[in-house]
């Protein structure tokens, strides 16, 4: 009774918290009601840690027939995303202390965690497409918050993507669904019965990319470097660590793991990973915007994920050994990422906090993410002990040389932290809220084996030695690398968003009434820039007309190729 409660209060009370927010009597206190939200969703969590045990409520007269429900895998995922809202919450009270738009920062960031937490716990399609919808444009509203030029850029872009999204997604489920005879929509029953349908290719073509588009695999990953960097700081924690892992779990629920065996797939899967990983850490490396940097981190850890996954396309009988490690690689990637996030705003209050526990602050998360520390180095230990044990030729040491990616993006973000405080962000008031919150989520980013790793059998180090020092020769490498460009600097920069840049140099009508003024501007625009400066393209007109008219063509291009991939095959 007590799960089922929890179950059915897990994304209604946010939605009811988020009704109170807007009214007279609540909208003062909006931010310590969005940390009571996640109080349902944790318990639950809790009392399901470490257990095989799966509890359901079913709810035949909403929509086509509710199930909701929670299991291992969905466990781990609702405890890492309740624990990451809840901090960033704590720290959004105090960031959003003298914003007047405040009240409605509360309200979306309300409809966005119900429409987050119910995707985790729902069974059927029909309540996991609208809870995956319902946070994906709610948190529009939260990348938009400053109404700035840069976020209503961000914001049509990620429209844009999240469209084009949704879209292929509908067609995936309406397909899946079509595969069990019409006899199901409930998520499971539609893995099972997806390798038995005629339009296999079809289905798995837009599950892959219409769930990339929110897990960020290349091409799809547009709208992540941009809307990241100009959304609110608590904003930004919460859609790199947990809403971008709604599209690894999307695939987790609905791809047919363990039940179909393709080397096409996997390697599809496994070269788009790659291509995230390594990518985005040299793209990264040369973004001059700290927040920017941690965006392409984010798709370079995304990538390893979705490595793993193509790697159950190959070795089909290892998904139940291999899920639970992702599920908690993806726990430690977002609570990590969450409070390198949350180290931005606290930057600039580096005078009210000691040097040494500052410092500590700073290069613990970052260590952690490169695998040298905490929960990092068991979650990578544990991810490659996985890996080892597929066979598969080559992918071990890809992914180890992966740790040059992001020990890069890593050194290139304390670098530009570094720059703030000495050039140009004078030192801000301490915050308590603020720091509190990032102190928690440091501690709980550091200790997630101990605290959430029941079942799993990390190492104990200190009995394995050679181990961690066999851990350490990739960052040091990539250490001395970047210590050597910042001795001999490129001079280059890419801007945020990368390819999108020459998307809106290809879209834009002059904006300008002088022709030749317009002839100059488009000119000047390209991919890279050697002035090392960070340039940020200013929004056009086009983009509106972009955001109308060529989703339907660009939809319909990626549509054809899907067919043009079911006669193929």
């Amino acid at each position: 009774m007590i799960h089922s409660s929890l179950l059915l209060l897990t994304p209604i009370l946010p939605l009811i918290l988020a009704a109170l927010s807007g009214t007279p009597k609540f909208k003062a206190h909006a931010g310590k009601l969005a940390l009571i939200a996640v109080i349902p969703a944790f318990l639950l969590s809790l009392t399901h840690l470490g257990s095989n045990e799966i509890s359901w409520i079913e709810m035949p007269a909403l929509l086509m027939g509710s199930l909701w429900q929670i299991h291992p895998i969905a466990n781990t995922f609702l405890l890492f995303t309740s624990v990451l809202w809840f901090f960033s919450a704590l720290y959004a009270i105090g960031y959003l202390q003298a914003d007047k738009r405040s009240s409605r920062f509360w309200i979306l960031w309300l409809l966005t965690l119900s429409g987050n937490l119910g995707l985790l716990i729902s069974a059927d399609i029909i309540s996991f497409y609208g809870f995956f919808a319902f946070m994906t444009f709610a948190g529009y509203g939260l990348v938009i918050h400053t109404g700035k030029k840069p976020a209503l850029r961000a914001g049509r872009i990620y429209l844009v993507m999240a469209i084009i999204g949704e879209m292929l997604i509908l067609t995936a489920l309406f397909l899946g669904s079509a595969a069990t005879g019409h006899t199901s929509i409930i998520a499971q029953d539609i893995a099972s019965a997806i390798p038995e349908s005629n339009h296999l290719n079809l289905i798995l073509f837009c599950l892959f990319f219409g769930f990339g588009v929110k897990a960020g695999i290349p091409l799809m990953h547009l709208w992540l470097p941009l809307a990241h960097p100009v959304a609110p700081t608590p904003a930004s924690a919460v859609l790199s660590g947990a809403m971008i892992k709604a599209g690894l779990f999307a695939w987790i629920s609905l791809l047919p793991l363990g039940y179909l065996h393709s080397s096409a797939w996997g390697m599809m899967f496994i070269s788009f990973g790659f291509l995230a990983a390594f990518g985005a850490g040299i793209v990264g490396i040369l973004q001059q915007a700290p927040k920017a940097v941690l965006a392409y981190s984010s798709i370079s850890q995304m990538g390893l994920m979705t490595v793993t996954l193509g790697c159950l396309f190959l070795k089909p009988d290892m998904t139940p050994i291999m899920l639970p490690l992702l599920a908690f690689f993806a726990l430690h990637h977002a609570l990590v990422k969450g409070a390198l996030f949350l180290s931005v705003g606290i930057n600039a209050q580096y005078k009210s906090i000691p040097p040494l526990l500052f410092q500590i602050g700073l290069f613990v998360p970052a260590l952690s993410l490169i695998g040298l520390m905490g929960s990092g180095l068991q979650g990578k230990l544990l991810l490659k002990e996985g890996l080892y044990a597929l066979q598969i030729p080559g992918i071990v040491t890809l992914v180890t040389f992966s740790a040059l990616a992001t020990t890069g993006l890593m050194f290139r973000f304390l670098w530009l932290l570094k720059g703030e405080r000495e050039h140009s962000q004078p030192a801000t008031q301490a915050d308590s809220y603020m720091q509190m919150a990032w102190a928690g989520l440091l501690v709980v980013g550091l200790l997630a084996t101990s605290l959430f790793g029941t079942g799993l059998e990390s190492k104990n180090l200190i009995h394995y030695p050679m181990e961690y020092i066999g851990m350490l020769w990739v960052p040091v490498i990539g250490l001395a690398c970047a210590l050597w460009f910042v001795a001999h600097p490129l001079n280059v920069s890419i801007p945020q968003g990368d390819l999108v840049v020459l998307f809106e140099h290809r879209l834009r009508f002059p904006e300008q009434s002088n022709p030749t003024q317009a002839n100059e501007s488009t000119d000047n625009v390209a991919l890279v820039d050697w002035k090392d400066k960070d340039q940020q393209p200013s929004p056009s007109a086009s983009i509106e007309i972009f955001s109308r008219s060529h989703v339907a063509a660009l939809l319909g291009v990626l549509l054809l190729v899907a067919n043009l991939i079911v006669w193929l095959y």
